[in-house]
């Protein structure tokens, strides 16, 4: 308890010091424009007053003036060469003694150069007095003592003065320099209550700033670490299920006994339902990377609906649900993977969250845009938690983290690529009466539509028969699994764990390798880039080069997209490879040494 009160203490009282040292600073800012006009006001009234007064007097006083001038000005340069914080006391009283000093010259001044029986003169001298107190309330209230040691003792003096002389006009003049005195020392001790309470809100705003940046550069350094743990786990776990995967559609190729392809059925179903999962989490990633590309085009809204309705329409019967599709006959300008990766989890959640009743995707149109809605009769989402759904792992419903309903991804991944692709998205919902997830897209002529879908491809039985295929991989149960699954495809394979190794096997061959099957992260710092660049080398720069991987990261994502090779991360689906092996098939490119 007390180091705490301690603690606090520490606090205030060096906040009281920086608003002390920027009182200080203040002060000498100004000080140089005070010690001119007050020589030049010096000066002035020397010469008004050389044909009334003694000019004996008049000229002490004035080199009075002339020494306090320059020892002022002296104290200045000296503050301005050497000053720290840690002297700003020292510099106070140096600037409390110099305008003390100052402000009793002046009221010696007005006393001893008070001429008795001139009036003009009188209030000359008065006129001068209270305007340089009145400059002072700007000047000087920065520093409260600074202030009171020169403008008070200014205006005595003088006060006396015209009381004495006893006359009915010099002595209102007096009445109404003790009120002048009064007020403007009345107003002089608020200002600089003022302005200290702004100096402390300022230092206060600068804290609070830099804590702030401090918890910021704290999340950001958090977000960090999350971010390497997860591209780490990420890869060790990616891994045993690549190569499970692997092994899973050897099985699927080799097994036909009812009773173990059953069996397999349900491995490779948990399988998937991993490599969903883990997909989910790579999309994310690519997003934070910037790797995800945008190819923006002209395409038919309703083809893309046909694909959508062929891939959900036997899901939502199996749940009972009647899924429906409207009429939109509109061309869209967007990017049809990405707007379609967009619908497919708008509609995945529709039927995941919707026990009974039916999901509508419909559109419609306004001036040269086409609002696509998915609206569904489901459990629907408080209005407090509409902003929130589009956060990352965030789930209603779901506190049992049951594996069927996600992860919590599909709504940030339609949130961050929705703002790629520069489409407006909104959500309208009703707890117990549904929900209407949309996403406005430009409107696109019709006559420049692209037909949607990749181009057909003969599904032949072995994609890459006679072919030389190296893989390199430092996993050996990988290794194994990628051997056994393109040997049943009818590949020639070489395994190689590095660059070296594989170089050494083809050597043993009498012809170039057809393609490369790298892994991007390889033992020693190297990567599965250098070892296709090696090969090719050796061989020829034009073998097709694949590049599989189960990094996040996003500096390695960033490196794999520059690359400039095919990449496929980790699980791979065994289609996806062998799409791979069909291109090498059918470009026949490849020149045998």
């Amino acid at each position: 308890m007390r180091d705490g009160v301690n603690a606090l203490n520490s606090d205030h009282n060096g906040q009281e010091h920086e608003v002390f040292v920027e009182q200080i600073k203040i002060l000498y800012r100004t000080l140089l424009p005070i010690l001119i006009v007050n020589l030049a006001v010096s000066f002035a009234l020397t010469y008004g007053l050389w044909e009334v007064v003694s000019q004996k007097a008049l000229t002490i006083w004035m080199g009075l003036m002339l020494i306090i001038f320059f020892a002022r000005f002296f104290t200045y340069l000296i503050y301005r060469h050497n000053f720290k914080p840690e002297h700003a006391q020292r510099y106070a009283r140096y600037f409390v003694i110099g305008t003390g000093v100052t402000g009793l010259m002046w009221g010696i001044g007005g006393a001893i150069l008070f001429p008795e029986q001139e009036l003009e003169y009188q209030l000359l001298i008065l006129f001068v007095l209270v305007g340089m107190g009145a400059g002072a309330v700007s000047s000087l209230t920065t520093y409260l003592p600074a202030f009171l040691a020169y403008f008070p003792v200014t205006m005595i003096p003088i006060l006396i003065k015209l009381i004495m002389v006893g006359e009915p006009i010099q002595i209102s003049l007096g009445v109404m320099s003790a009120a002048y005195i009064i007020a403007l020392s009345y107003f002089g001790i608020n200002i600089n209550r003022t302005l200290k309470e702004s100096l402390k809100l300022r230092f206060e705003n600068i804290d609070l700033v830099e804590q702030l940046r401090e918890q910021k550069d704290e999340a950001e350094q958090a977000n960090i670490s999350k971010s390497k743990f997860l591209a780490a786990a990420s890869h060790d776990l990616r891994q045993p299920l690549h190569a499970l995967m692997l092994f899973t559609s050897v099985l699927d190729e080799s097994i036909k006994y009812p009773e173990v392809r059953k069996v397999v059925d349900q491995i490779k179903a948990s399988t998937q339902a991993l490599q969903s999962l883990f997909n989910a989490l790579l999309d994310i990633s690519r997003l934070e990377a910037g790797v995800m590309k945008v190819e923006m085009k002209s395409f038919d809204i309703e083809a893309l609906f046909e694909k959508l309705a062929n891939d959900f329409n036997a899901q939502a019967r199996e749940k009972g649900l009647n899924l429906s599709w409207g009429n939109c006959p509109f061309a869209v300008y967007s990017d049809p993977t990405l707007l379609e990766q967009i619908l497919r989890n708008y509609i995945s959640n529709a039927i995941r969250y919707t026990d009974t009743g039916n999901i509508r995707i419909e559109c419609d149109e306004e001036d040269d845009l086409i609002h696509i809605h998915v609206i569904d009769t489901g459990v629907g989402i408080p209005q407090e938690e509409l902003g929130a759904i589009f956060e990352e792992f965030h789930q209603l419903s779901n506190p049992e983290r049951d594996r069927g309903k996600g992860l919590g991804l599909g709504l940030a991944i339609v949130h961050r690529t929705a703002k790629l692709l520069e489409h407006p998205i909104s959500v309208e919902s009703k707890p117990g009466q549904g929900s209407r997830f949309s996403i406005t897209v430009k409107k696109s002529n019709i006559n420049e539509i692209s037909a949607l879908g990749a181009e057909p491809v003969e599904q032949d039985q072995d994609p890459g028969r006679e072919k030389l295929i190296v893989i390199i991989d430092d996993e050996i149960s990988v290794l194994e699994g990628t051997q056994s699954l393109l040997q049943i495809w009818g590949c020639d394979v070489i395994t190689a764990t590095n660059q070296e190794e594989a170089l050494e096997k083809l050597g043993n061959q009498d012809r170039s390798p057809d393609a490369i099957v790298a892994d991007y992260r390889l033992r020693e710092q190297r990567t599965g880039i250098e070892a296709i660049h090696a090969i090719h080398a050796a061989y020829n720069p034009e073998i097709p080069g694949l590049i599989v991987t189960g990094d996040i990261a996003i500096d390695r994502l960033r490196e794999v997209n520059d690359s400039g090779f095919q990449v496929l991360h980790k699980p791979i689906a065994p289609l996806k490879l062998r799409t791979f092996l069909r291109h090498i098939h059918y470009t026949g490119h490849i020149t045998n040494y």
